[in-house]
């Protein structure tokens, strides 16, 4: 039987086959690997999956402390305009007066630790003394900055010695608004009949409204 010559002659509606569909199929793209195989078509072992797998897991876990760590920063730093716990100026009646008893207990702890001659005791009327106040809540605030929530070796307790503690107890002690007026016995410097500001404020302001900076 003789050969059709038309039977290899495409129709003008039909697209020619491709000659060999199935290994396009299966190869993939030319330089292409299919997944998980590298680039010399060698499929990874199973210690090298473990490892790249345990090391993903690595990274994922540090991202998370990462982010942990900044949501706690977050948290323990209040918003700008909200006063600090230990803000006096801030609080009201309960507020110092808890402030107070925390620092009371400090102070207490202070002098039995440091106390031990004139030029280092707190004395016992510090609380009537509102410039005292406030430098013993920094130096106590900065205390607890020092030897609280830190687990790496660092030099903050050396520096708040040397240059927080020491140099605050000399003011506290030996300046004229702090306790070198109270031997033997509790003496208020504050001037009772002085006004902080007096009566000409309010017209001293009038005059800068509206009035370039001078």
């Amino acid at each position: 039987m003789s050969e059709d010559p038309y039977a290899r002659i495409p129709l003008p509606d039909e697209e020619p086959a491709p000659e060999d569909a199935g290994a396009s199929s299966e190869a993939g793209e030319p330089g292409i690997a299919p997944a998980g195989v590298d680039g010399d078509g060698v499929l990874p072992s199973v210690e090298e999956l473990v490892l790249d797998h345990d090391g993903q897991l690595g990274q994922l876990r540090a991202d998370v402390d990462g982010l942990a760590g900044l949501v706690g920063d977050l948290l323990q730093k209040p918003p700008a305009e909200k006063p600090a716990p230990w803000n006096w100026k801030e609080l009201n009646g309960s507020g110092r007066a808890a402030l107070l008893t925390e620092l009371r207990q400090w102070v207490d702890w202070y002098n039995g630790r440091y106390g031990v001659t004139t030029d280092s005791r707190i004395l016992g009327c510090w609380y009537r003394h509102g410039p005292v106040v406030e430098e013993l809540i920094g130096v106590w605030i900065a205390w607890r900055a020092a030897y609280y929530g830190d687990k790496t070796l660092n030099d903050a307790p050396a520096y708040w010695h040397e240059r927080i503690l020491w140099p605050a107890i000399a003011r506290i002690t030996k300046s004229n608004w702090g306790l070198s007026a109270c031997i033997p016995a509790h003496k208020d410097p504050r001037p009772k009949s002085e006004p902080s500001t007096d009566d000409e404020f309010t017209s001293f302001i009038s005059t800068l409204d509206g009035r370039a900076g001078t």
